[in-house]
């Protein structure tokens, strides 16, 4: 519900869509295990998950003029006994004992975007999702608030959110769905193209934008990315190496202490190498290590290097440095 109307229009008038990728296609079911994880945690700490996919998630209708439905990720039983914090909850966020549950898995960068800056303002989408839900009839017999669980997909961290119904979202949402309707109906899609990233990952965009050439903007230089409207992403990307790369040179380090403490006690028993906590030491002998000059080799023999190398281009990609 927070996509552009133009792909609304299309989707209501079920024009074929691209085929979708198995990239996104795994991506949507590994959505599903985080789904199921962040269930099974709530109920071994003792939360009662109800409506989840345990005893099969419930549709709730969310709008009925036009018909929209939803499945939500279930509703928390939680007793008033319980303390309750969560990282973060709007200023209407009044938590009681029954709430929606709305559980989502982003990649790293998206989960520190996330922590700082909260779902409204990173994933709206998901954000109308919740106020949907929210607004239906199933949802307000249990209240007007939402705790999001947040996990990163690459480090397993979790952010919990707290959401109150917000009219002004819905209000828009609802109006936004009438346009499309009152669009459909006359057997046409609203007149908006997106002119940005995003029309390269849309499922519709060879309906809007038939042969012409995916956008990408061009361009040789080098930019500099604290001058782009993407310069906050780049940032936690470019912290994120720097860690990365710390604790890269870190590892090596302690391999080299761990491999010389192990060659150390192997020569004090005079043994050809152990074992300790599945970890295997080996003694390997020494011996001449060679390099092959392979520029030289191609200068002075050309005939025999063409007949001894095989070369291979390779795809470009990103090398990344001090």
């Amino acid at each position: 519900m927070g996509e552009c109307e133009t792909f609304l229009c299309h989707e209501r008038l079920s024009h074929e869509p691209e085929p979708m990728t198995g990239r996104v296609r795994h991506m949507l079911q590994d959505g599903v295990t985080h789904e199921h994880d962040i269930v099974d945690r709530l109920r071994s700490a003792g939360i009662t998950v109800l409506h989840s996919y345990v005893e099969g998630q419930t549709d709730v209708h969310c709008s009925f003029d036009p018909f929209v439905s939803g499945h939500p990720d279930g509703v928390l039983d939680i007793p008033r006994s319980e303390k309750f914090d969560l990282d973060y909850a709007d200023e209407n966020f009044k938590p009681s004992r029954f709430m929606l549950l709305e559980i989502t898995a982003p990649n790293h960068f998206t989960y520190l975007r996330l922590e700082r800056s909260h779902l409204r303002e990173i994933l709206f989408r998901k954000y109308v999702q919740v106020q949907m839900y929210l607004n239906s009839e199933e949802i307000r017999s249990y209240g007007n608030c939402c705790v999001a669980i947040v996990k990163n997909k690459n480090t397993s961290a979790l952010y919990e959110e707290g959401i109150s119904l917000d009219a002004n979202v819905v209000s828009d949402t609802l109006e936004k769905l009438k346009r499309v309707e009152s669009t459909v109906a006359e057997g046409r899609v609203l007149d908006f193209r997106c002119s940005d990233w995003r029309r390269n990952y849309c499922r519709y965009r060879h309906l809007c934008f038939m042969e012409e050439e995916a956008f990408t903007p061009v361009s040789r230089d080098i930019l500099r990315g604290e001058s782009l409207r993407e310069a906050l992403v780049l940032k936690e990307a470019a912290e994120v190496w720097k860690r990365g790369k710390l604790l890269e040179l870190e590892g090596k380090d302690l391999i080299a202490d761990c491999r010389e403490q192990f060659a150390e006690i192997i020569r004090q028993y005079g043994c050809v190498g152990l074992t300790i906590s599945d970890v295997k030491a080996l003694m390997i002998a020494e011996g001449v290590n060679r390099r092959t000059n392979y520029d030289s080799l191609r200068q002075k023999h050309p005939d025999v290097y063409s007949e001894v190398v095989s070369e291979s281009r390779r795809d470009a990609y990103v090398k990344v440095s001090d």
